[in-house]
């Protein structure tokens, strides 16, 4: 019995010291099973971090850097589906009928996000409109907003929040769509547009299919000739997945596959290194199809989410003339930045309802954001206008392989709007006091031409 003891004791001693002993001390760590970043030291925060709890910042570091914690998180979801039926999982949770949803069902109500994000959309459509472009805002939605009938026992997704920001859109006269109709539709015709347990997150193959197309359909009202996509075009088949995304919790589903045989020319890796992009949406790609720009389909500039990003991009790539896409969120503030590189001859900025809180769209620099107005349409409106020396010193440019930065340092803390003009103006975002810059490409270039124009209250200085 006293061996039986001490057995039983150095197997618990085991159970409990050898997950200490593997204790991961590496910062920066994503953890695969729960899709986020494992709480960091506390004893080094990072700042703006000294106001946290300590204990419950040390608390949160030990649970989640002992070793092993992938495999126990995975043991006890598992064993809680083989016994009891239940997904106990951080990010997915089951519904009814064996279909899986995220923990995320609905926003919640948030009239200052929304009423500032409304205004961000316009803000963004009154600058291409200034500027004779053609912008589209395109609202994807849930899977809790589509598949309700499906909802865990118990749950009510509260559309309150919906309400306000669709108000708020509709207050500001945004051209938008909104897919939800859409994808209900499709779903009381017999169309699966969400897979009934993998990638709750997003739609699928076919969803996208049907939304990108109800986004194509609706720029053909400033581009008649857009290509709209064709089930001819596309080979359909299914995937068998094992596992949900960004996690190992174990699953058997068959679900849509498809491709495209596209003629596209691929210029991403030409200016993805030197295109700024916040890094933890990073995303970009650029691609030329010549037989639609022959056939009148534009240069889009697109601002995508991960519907488009995972399901769309094949889609975008056959249908557009230049498909130029930016992962949006933290990277649509910066809106102008891009705009001013690529030029484009429309607009669209997609996201899907679950993202449209501050997690992921900054309140701060939202609320924060302008642009410049059109600088031909200043200068004609100006009573004054003088012509001043562009001197040397305060004209520098940084150039790439694809891109140059253009930096003008020679202000004196009154302007008001800053542009480059050469050949074509570019817009100059203000980086520090006195010191504006803009990115543009290679191509662009005239530094035999280069003109800076200010705007201030006493009127318009042009440095030649």
């Amino acid at each position: 019995m006293k061996q039986i003891k001490m057995t039983m004791l150095v197997i618990f001693a085991m159970l409990i010291l050898i997950p200490v002993a593997a204790f991961s001390w590496k910062p920066g760590i994503t953890s695969e099973i729960d899709n986020r970043m494992l709480a960091e030291n506390p004893f080094h925060p990072k700042p703006g971090a000294e106001g946290e709890d300590m204990s419950k910042a040390i608390e949160n570091y030990v649970n989640d850097r002992l070793g092993f914690r992938n495999q126990m998180i995975l043991g006890y979801t598992v064993l809680n589906d083989k016994l009891f039926g239940k997904m106990v999982h951080p990010i997915y949770q089951y519904g009814q009928g064996g279909y899986v949803y995220t923990t995320t069902l609905g926003n919640e109500p948030d009239r200052a996000f929304e009423e500032a994000f409304a205004d961000m959309v316009g803000r963004i459509q009154d600058y291409c409109e200034a500027r004779s472009i053609p912008f589209l805002f395109a609202i994807e939605p849930s899977k809790s907003s589509v598949l309700t009938e499906y909802l865990p026992r118990g749950w009510h997704v509260d559309h309150t929040w919906w309400d306000i920001l669709l108000e708020a859109l509709d207050k500001r006269e945004i051209n938008y769509i909104n897919n939800t109709e859409l994808m209900k539709r499709l779903t009381a015709e017999g169309e699966s547009v969400f897979n009934q347990k993998y990638d709750a997150g997003h739609w699928n193959y076919t969803g996208s299919f049907y939304g990108v197309n109800a986004i194509l359909e609706e720029l053909r009202n400033d581009f008649p000739g857009i290509h709209i996509n064709t089930w001819e075009e596309l080979t359909v088949s299914k995937k068998l997945e094992t596992s949900l995304p960004v996690s190992q919790f174990p699953i058997r589903e068959w679900v849509p596959d498809i491709s495209i045989a596209l003629e596209a020319e691929d210029l991403t890796e030409k200016y993805s290194n030197e295109v700024v992009r916040n890094l933890s949406y990073h995303k970009f790609g650029d691609f030329v199809n010549e037989n639609r720009l022959k056939q009148g389909s534009p240069r889009a500039l697109v601002f995508q989410g991960s519907y488009i990003n995972e399901y769309g991009t094949s889609y975008l790539k056959n249908a557009l003339g230049e498909y130029i896409y930016v992962h949006n969120y933290e990277n649509i503030i910066d809106f102008d930045y891009y705009f001013n590189i690529f030029k484009p001859e429309c607009v669209v900025f997609e996201v899907t309802e679950y993202a449209l809180t501050r997690g992921y769209f900054d309140y701060d620099r939202m609320i924060s954001q302008y642009f410049n107005p059109v600088m031909a349409s200043v200068m004609k409106k100006a009573e004054k206008t003088e012509k001043k020396e562009l001197l040397p010193e305060t004209i520098s440019w940084e150039q790439g392989e694809a891109l140059t930065k253009i930096v003008w340092n020679g202000g004196d803390g009154s302007e008001e709007y800053v542009w480059l003009f050469m050949d074509e103006d570019f817009d100059m975002r203000k980086k520090e006091t006195e010191i504006y810059e803009t990115t543009v490409k290679n191509e662009a270039l005239n530094l035999n031409n280069i003109k800076i124009v200010v705007q201030t209250k006493e009127g318009i200085h042009i440095y030649e």
